[in-house]
Order: structure tokens, then C-alpha cells, then sequence
């Protein structure tokens, strides 16, 4: 407006002067609204100022002079102004349906502006000139902004990276100190050579874990002694937290066999469920959380296995059995809860040739198969006795490589720990 003000006094088109000092107001009243910060209002209105500025000029103007060509800058404005990518749609469609209504319109009308051949051609180049700088104008502003967006993404993204690689670390180093508090696969095999593992955290650092004590001969000599602590422990939550649960339950079992001299797996678990109750308890926080447990002595000599299990049972499969010999859990867990009960002390006796199963939730849990559902505990029943017979290290791989072929492209939902032992 400001440009076509000095050429219309020029080629003297006095007729549109007013026009376009109105047209000129009209659009200069955003900058109040912007000074007043009614910024929404302000792009709205500015927005509608432009058709109703441009729209006059579409008709008093005569047929040729291309002035129609000034609604393709004022189609490429909303996508620049506003943020909600509905309201961009709108007014484009707004814009185009203008658009085709002056081109159907604008004969009907006769101009009130006499000028010649040579004027509006004159005009139309003006027009298209306008046309080109305000359309670059947009695009030029609308990559700056892109740009600039690209550049403070790039250092986001620079910023994450960095922090990413820091808190990987940090988490690494942790795997190391969680690995570093497991038993060695050396001082499982050495003392329970017929076993095997199967542990596969969800996350770097895992909630789960297995734990081993060999109890010492009664003379206190041989640490070597006939007597084998053991259990697969599932802490609530998977990965940092659930590694964090996981230190404070591992250190409440060795407290309590090393310390307090406790070696019956029912009366170890009582008293580590005291411990994780009093570390938790300094708190203000009201923290509940713990662990689910199986936790066996097994006398390698009698072949007498005691079991005490806090939700997580064991699975005995006999040496010629074909179904599961179970012995349930009590129904709480390691730490603070509304049942306070004793657990209960199972003594089993165990034959050569007598498997037996010990693991967390994670394995039965884990969805998958062609409808993406759980695996579920009798599935996980009939996968243990249909490969009993197999040698016992080549049990892990089966289900390592069933738990594989049964999550397929789903996401591991837990950790997961199982231990299998046969006599």
C-alpha cells in the first residue's frame, strides 16, 4: 500500500488515494493490537485486513492489471502467522474461495479508475513485482525461522546425545556393579554342576537376580560345605529403580545368613523382609516396595531340599514323572505389606534324576505369539516337561531361544531369571 500510494499520485489516479490511506489504517491498527500484546487477536485480524484491502482493489481497478495475482503472498500467510496447522487449512481454503469468486465476479463490476493499455500493463508489472517480493519475503522469513529451528534442534539434539552418553555410561558402570554382586557362573557350576541360568535383564541394569551362599562345614573350616543357598528374586519395578530395589534386597539376605547365622530358607526370609522394611522405613517417604522370592538349601549330600518362597514358587519334575510336582508360595512379599505372616518352610526330598525350577514372572509374563498375548504359566508348564529330558545346558537355550521366537517383535515387558537344577 505504502508503494502504490506515491505511484497512484504520479500517474494521477487520485480516485484510489483514499482508498489506499484507508487500506493503509486498516492494516496499521495491527501494530496497536500488537502494542496492546493481544497478539492472537492481533494475527487474526491482520490476516482478515489483508483480503479486505486487497478485495476493493480487484474491482475499481480494471481487468489486466493482474492485482488478482496478490492473493498467492496472502495464501502462503497463515502457515507464517498462526500455529495450528487447522486454522492454516481454513483460511488457504478462505483464500482460494476468494479467489475464484473475484475471477467470477469482478465483470460484473465496472471499474472506477480510467486507464490505458499502457497503464495497466504497467500496473500489472508492479503488481507481479509486488507479487514476487512479498511471496519471497514469506518464504525467505519462513526458512529463516526453519533454519534457526534446525539449528536450536541440532543443538538439542547435540545436547541429548551427550547427556545420553553420560547417563549410558553411568547405567554401564552400574551393570557392572550389579554383575560384580551375582554369583559367578564358576561358583555356580562348581557347586551345582548339573544347573544352568537363564537371566536376561529388560534393560541394562536389571530388577531381577539370583544369589548363592555355600553354607560352611559345622567345624568352620571348609567354607565348602554340603550345603547350598540359593534363589531367583524379582524386585518391584525393571531396570535403574528396580536395580536400586535389587542392592537393598541382595544385602538383606547376605545380612541375614552372614551376620545373623540364619541358613532355613523361611526364617532368612523373614528376616530380610525385616531389614528391607527398616531401610525403607528411614524414609518419609512411604516406600512398599521389595521383592518376590524362591529361595532354596539344598544338602548335596542327603539330597534334601528346603524351600521357602514369597509369591514365587518352585516346580519339581520328577525323574519319571510327565506332570509338574508344585509347591505354592505364600501370597506376600519381601517388604512392607498388609500380611506380616511367617513363611512357610517346605522340606522336600529329592531323588537323582529329580529336576526342579525356580524363576521370576518375567518369562510367563512376556507377550507374544500371533495374537501379542501373554505366555502364560501353564504354557511355561508344558515348555519345562518338553524339555526335561534334555541335558540341562541345553535347557537354557531352548528357552532362551523359545522366549525369542515367542516375543518376536515385541518389547521384553520384564526382566527375566530362571534357575533349573537337576540332582
Amino acid at each position: 500500500m505504502v508503494i502504490y500510494l506515491p505511484i497512484e499520485i504520479i500517474f494521477n489516479s487520485l480516485e484510489l488515494v483514499p482508498y489506499i490511506i484507508i487500506e493503509l489504517g486498516i492494516l496499521v491498527s495491527t501494530l496497536w493490537f500488537n502494542h496492546k500484546k493481544w497478539f492472537g487477536f492481533s494475527r487474526i485480524y491482520f490476516f482478515i485486513a489483508c483480503i479486505v484491502s486487497i478485495l476493493p482493489m480487484m474491482y475499481i481497478v480494471p481487468e489486466g492489471a493482474g492485482n488478482e495475482f496478490l492473493f498467492l503472498p496472502l495464501a502462503l500467510l497463515p502457515s507464517l502467522i498462526f500455529h495450528n496447522k487447522w486454522i492454516d487449512i481454513t483460511f488457504f481454503l478462505l483464500i482460494v474461495i476468494v479467489f475464484y469468486i473475484v475471477l467470477a465476479t469482478r465483470h460484473l463490476v465496472d471499474p472506477i479508475v480510467n486507464v490505458t493499455q499502457d497503464q495497466i500493463d504497467f500496473f500489472k508489472n508492479i503488481y507481479m513485482g509486488v507479487v514476487f517480493a512479498l511471496s519471497f519475503t514469506i518464504i525467505f522469513y519462513f526458512r529463516t525461522i526453519v533454519n534457526e529451528f534446525e539449528e536450536v534442534n541440532k543443538k538439542k539434539n547435540e545436547l541429548l546425545r551427550s547427556s545420553n552418553e553420560e547417563i549410558k555410561a553411568s547405567i554401564s558402570y552400574a551393570k557392572r556393579i550389579q554383575q560384580a554382586i551375582l554369583p559367578s557362573m564358576t561358583l555356580i557350576n562348581k557347586n551345582l554342576p548339573n544347573s544352568f541360568v537363564y537371566y536376561e535383564p529388560k534393560d541394562i541394569v536389571a530388577g531381577d537376580f539370583y544369589w548363592m551362599h555355600i553354607l560352611p562345614e559345622p567345624n568352620g573350616w571348609d567354607i565348602n560345605g554340603d550345603t547350598i543357598l540359593f534363589a531367583a528374586a524379582d524386585c518391584t519395578g525393571h531396570g535403574v529403580p528396580g536395580a536400586m530395589v535389587s542392592i537393598v534386597c541382595h544385602n538383606a539376605l547376605n545380612q541375614s545368613v552372614k551376620e545373623f547365622g540364619i541358613t532355613q530358607p523361611n526364617l532368612i526370609l523373614k528376616k530380610s523382609r525385616d531389614l528391607v522394611i527398616d531401610t525403607f522405613s528411614e524414609s518419609t517417604e512411604n516406600v512398599q516396595d521389595g521383592m518376590d522370592i524362591a529361595l532354596c538349601s539344598l544338602n548335596t549330600k542327603t539330597n534334601i531340599l528346603q524351600y521357602a518362597g514369597a509369591n514365587n514358587p518352585i516346580w519339581i519334575i520328577r525323574k519319571e514323572a510327565t506332570d509338574i510336582e508344585e509347591y505354592k508360595a505364600d501370597k506376600y512379599h519381601i517388604g512392607k505389606c498388609d500380611m506380616m505372616k511367617s513363611f512357610t518352610n517346605h522340606s522336600i526330598q529329592l531323588n537323582k534324576g529329580d529336576t526342579f525350577y525356580i524363576f521370576s514372572d518375567g518369562y510367563p509374563d512376556q507377550f507374544g505369539g500371533p495374537k501379542g498375548k501373554k505366555f502364560k504359566y501353564k504354557p511355561f508348564k508344558e515348555l519345562l516337561l518338553s524339555i526335561v529330558k534334555n541335558p540341562i545346558s541345553k535347557q537354557r537355550e531352548h528357552l532362551k531361544n523359545h522366549f525369542i521366537n515367542w516375543k518376536g517383535n515385541l518389547e521384553q515387558v520384564d526382566d527375566i531369571c530362571v534357575i533349573g537344577v537337576r540332582i
